[in-house]
């Protein structure tokens, strides 16, 4: 299926709504890499991934990797990849303790601890997110193979949400590497700032697809899958602008409109209490609020830039 072939309204209709279990990330990667990857833009992997998945957590890491696929489009394969910024006691991107220097041979040596990367047995690179030695460093990304001598991983607890989804702390311990993988930019400007949104914009929409297959399965009322559809249909348009004022204030009232649906999935589930999907969404349904806040923040300021006066 071709990036222009695939549209989510008849393909979200039509796809059987059996899925297979995955109980582990291995059980998911296996099932992604099936996926046409190299054919369809990162939105349809979002709608389809998610759909496909059987429980948050898959949906979860569909609309992640394709968010990395929108904000890096070098990205190809059946490659797993994962974005690095935040680290434990750090509140401002101004104080990252990740710091990159330029080494005699003409490449960067980084050094530095991560408090959060996804799937640590899986991904084969990294763009983490440094600062330049010095005060007041520049902040840039870097692209870190997970193999690279220096870098090593500590497991964290799995999470009260979501739990299937494994993560660690990464460690950076005098990696050298080449110059050019150094990414061009500002790495707060050009790459986590609006990573932030493409994440909220991707997950959301895998989540919409997760739900309504979940929700063709078992027969909820035709008129809350209708608006799971919309909402999808909403968030492709967003994806279209991504970055713009005007695309973040849209992205805003989705993902409220995405939410208050996750609200009508969790009462459905609800008058099923011995489904085993029910139970798991149940438990993680703390995931629509991960970017609920900064998302609203978001969406004020560029409805305030779209209104301002000029």
């Amino acid at each position: 299926m071709s990036v222009s072939a695939f549209s989510p309204v008849p393909w979200c209709l039509k796809a059987p709504v059996e899925a297979p279990s995955m109980e582990t990330a291995d059980d998911w990667l296996a099932n992604w890499r099936q996926l046409p990857l190299n054919e369809l833009s990162p939105f349809a992997l979002a709608v389809m991934g998610g759909f496909q998945a059987d429980r948050a957590a898959w949906a979860f890491s569909a609309g992640y990797e394709a968010a990395l696929r929108a904000m890096f489009p070098q990205i190809s394969g059946g490659g797993l990849h994962g974005f690095s910024l935040s680290e434990e006691g750090v509140r401002s991107p101004r104080d990252l303790q990740t710091l990159w220097q330029a080494d005699d041979a003409g490449g960067i040596r980084l050094s530095g601890n991560k408090g959060w990367v996804p799937l640590p047995s899986h991904c084969e690179a990294y763009f983490v997110v440094c600062r330049a030695s010095g005060p007041q460093g520049a902040l840039s990304v870097v692209c870190v193979p997970a193999t690279a001598d220096g870098v090593s991983m500590s497991p964290r607890n799995p999470a009260a949400f979501m739990p299937e989804l494994p993560a660690a702390r990464m460690q950076l311990q005098d990696v050298v590497l080449d110059a050019s993988a150094m990414l061009p930019g500002d790495g707060w400007a050009d790459y986590a700032r609006p990573f932030g949104a493409l994440e909220e914009l991707y997950v959301s929409a895998a989540l919409m697809g997760y739900l309504l297959r979940e929700g063709r399965a078992r027969d909820w009322p035709q008129a809350m899958l209708r608006q799971m559809l919309a909402a999808i249909t909403l968030l492709e348009r967003v994806a279209t602008e991504a970055g713009s004022d005007q695309s973040l204030v849209l992205l805003a009232g989705a993902t409220e409109w995405v939410r208050s649906l996750m609200n009508q999935a969790t009462a459905q589930w609800a008058e099923q209490p011995g489904d085993e999907a029910g139970q798991r969404w149940t438990r993680d349904q703390s995931v629509q609020r991960m970017w609920a806040a900064f998302g609203a923040k978001r969406g004020d300021r560029a409805w305030q830039a779209l209104t301002a006066k000029s």
